[in-house]
């Protein structure tokens, strides 16, 4: 059925026990919320009449200027529908679905059913003071948003603690294992500076080897061209001695017949050259000397032809002497040059290394046969044959010491290898360390950051709690000398919402269990109210109404009449006041603008304006 009431105002809701007084405050809360004080919400179909299969309800209120129309459904099966509409649109929900209901709802009134019941809506019960630490209050007193950031921090923090572990633990593991990979100080360098001098020495002495064998093939080579270019030079020696000879008879020949022809020799002569010179005339004088020209001419070619076969014979002593000086470079290598890094990480004393010449296969020549060579070699005599035996002994001794530097600088580069790899293995973990490390004092300073976040939030939620407990006790100061006639004026709430009064009659505060039953529910009912003007005030986004089931139960008349009196002037923000009792005071001062009567015997509601 469709009841209209007043939009301002008292509404009484009247009739005797189990005639369904309740059961309004119940439908409107169930309307509005999907469930009621009475019913838990896991046997919300409880709510549905007995006998019936379904029920629903719809109902019709305005906030501020916007009317709206709500309606819900439920079923036996479990089945709960909700509907939102604009009292002018009711062909296009504003929210429909029970979960869309309630959070478009929420946005209109500014509270829900936590709210709703601790404030707006006294259900049939003890009326007690609502539990301070409650959802419904922390609303109220403007702190449930600050502890929802403090919870959410605490979450936050809890999360962050347990990654902060998660980080030391594999911090701790990197640690162990760069730990255990044993990585000494400077002994890569040392490692690099040892292979270095190796390499050194060794690069020397083949140096040397490489020396010696060019010098013993160059000596080689060169003793055959030696002794070739001094059979040449001896040719030329022979032609240029009988040129030379022939030149200079054919010069005294021609001195002879050009300066003295008369002479009895340059007529001996003249007389033998025309007796022995088919067609020989004196005409033919200047023949003789140009002969002696020519001769001398070629006498000259083969000296300078001599000459330079001897410049090139010491060439190629100078050049085969070489191999002396590699040689004598050889004799000087000491003990020193041919040990290799071993000797230095041997714990034995300076002497003990001194003149300690290392082992090899090879026999080495005496110094006496090398002396022996280089002086053949230094006088530029033949020696190959020595320079194939001597020399090749030492490049071979020579060679087999550079065979121990190879295989020592093949050890040293695997240990090299080996070590780079173990520290760049260690530099990456190192890597990974000062991540972590900067993780974990991210998260650290994360942590505390919201440490001190909630340690400002419950500084602020003192201040509001302070201030709501100030504020709902002055509510109620105003309140509560017209429910109780003046008795009652002051009170103090502490911070867990525990009442007590101070009489004017003993002049002192008073806890509630030292006044009577009927006026402690005088004294909640007005704290009641007070909570109520006060989530008004924090959430509300328009006028509100108060349904109090049975808040006059155990009042006598007289604390009945100015209760009514009381809530008749609660404010404007309360713009209706539904009131359930069995019965009012017939002489009451206030008038109700609508009353219902409940009648065990109708399902009709009595109205009454």
């Amino acid at each position: 059925m469709s009841i209209d009431l007043a939009e301002r105002g008292l509404i009484a809701i009247s009739g005797p026990n189990e005639s369904g007084k309740s059961s309004i405050g119940e439908t409107v809360c169930f309307a509005l919320f999907g469930r009621t004080f009475s019913v838990p919400p896991e046997e919300l179909e409880k709510v549905i009449r007995w006998g019936e299969n379904e029920c629903s309800v719809t109902l019709e209120f305005s906030v501020k200027d916007a009317a709206y129309s709500l309606s819900r459904f439920l079923d036996l099966d479990g089945n709960h529908g909700a509907k939102l509409c604009r009292a002018e649109a009711l062909d296009k929900p504003v929210a429909r679905g029970v979960d869309k209901v309630a959070d478009a709802l929420f946005g209109i009134l500014g509270f829900a059913y936590p709210e709703f019941v601790e404030s707006l809506y006294l259900a049939q019960r003890e009326i007690t003071t609502p539990h301070p630490h409650s959802h419904a209050v922390r609303i109220m007193a403007g702190i449930a948003p600050l502890e929802s950031v403090s919870a959410t921090f605490a979450g936050e923090i809890t999360e962050r603690e347990e990654l902060l572990g998660e980080l030391s633990a594999q911090w701790e593991s990197v640690d162990t294992e760069i730990k255990a990979l044993g990585i000494r100080e400077g002994y890569l360098p040392a490692l690099e500076d040892r292979h270095y001098r190796v390499a050194q020495r060794r690069d020397r002495l083949a140096g040397l080897v490489d020396s010696i064998r060019d010098g013993i093939r160059i000596s080689q080579r060169n003793d055959g061209e030696i002794a070739l270019a001094k059979a040449s030079r001896g040719r030329y020696t022979v032609f240029l001695l009988l040129l030379l000879a022939l030149g200079l008879l054919a010069a005294g020949t021609w001195a002879l017949l050009f300066y003295a022809p008369e002479s009895p020799n340059g007529m001996a002569v003249a007389q033998w050259l025309a007796n022995n010179v088919p067609g020989w005339s004196e005409e033919k004088v200047s023949w003789v000397g140009f002969i002696a020209i020519g001769l001398d001419a070629v006498v000259l070619l083969l000296l300078l032809l001599v000459a330079r076969v001897n410049d090139r014979i010491q060439g190629m002593r100078a050049e085969a002497s070489s191999l002396s000086t590699v040689l004598g470079q050889a004799r000087e290598i000491t003990a020193d040059d041919l040990q290799t890094d071993e000797a230095d990480e041997r714990e034995e004393s300076e002497e003990d290394v001194v003149n300690e010449i290392p082992d090899v296969a090879v026999e080495r020549p005496s110094s006496d046969d090398s002396w022996s060579l280089r002086r053949l070699l230094d006088r530029g005599k033949p020696a190959s044959r020595f320079a194939e035996d001597i020399g090749g002994r030492e490049a071979a001794w020579l060679q087999a010491h550079v065979d121990r530097f190879d295989e020592r600088l093949a050890v040293l580069d695997d240990e090299i290898a080996k070590e780079q790899l173990r520290v760049q293995e260690a530099m990456d973990l190192v890597d990974v360390l000062n991540g972590l490390t900067d993780k974990r004092e991210d998260v650290e300073e994360r942590i505390l950051d919201r440490r001190l976040g909630r340690e400002l939030i419950a500084g602020a939620i003192v201040h509001f709690s302070n201030k709501f407990n100030r504020d709902v006790k002055d509510l109620v100061g105003r309140m509560l000398p017209r429910f109780t006639d003046g008795r009652y004026e002051h009170m103090k709430i502490d911070q867990d919402l525990k009442v007590r009064v101070f009489s004017n009659d003993k002049r002192n505060f008073m806890d509630l269990e030292e006044v009577s039953s009927g006026t402690q529910r005088q004294i909640m009912l007005a704290v009641r109210l007070a909570l109520t003007k006060k989530l008004l005030s924090r959430t509300a986004k328009g006028k509100q109404f108060a349904f109090l089931d049975e808040p006059f139960a155990f009042f006598d008349e007289e604390r009945t009449r100015r209760a009514l009196h009381a809530l008749a002037d609660i404010g404007d923000d309360i713009s209706q006041v539904w009131i359930v009792a069995q019965d009012f005071p017939a002489d009451c001062e206030e008038q109700f603008d609508t009353r219902l009567v409940c009648n065990r015997d109708s399902d009709t509601l009595i109205v009454s304006t």
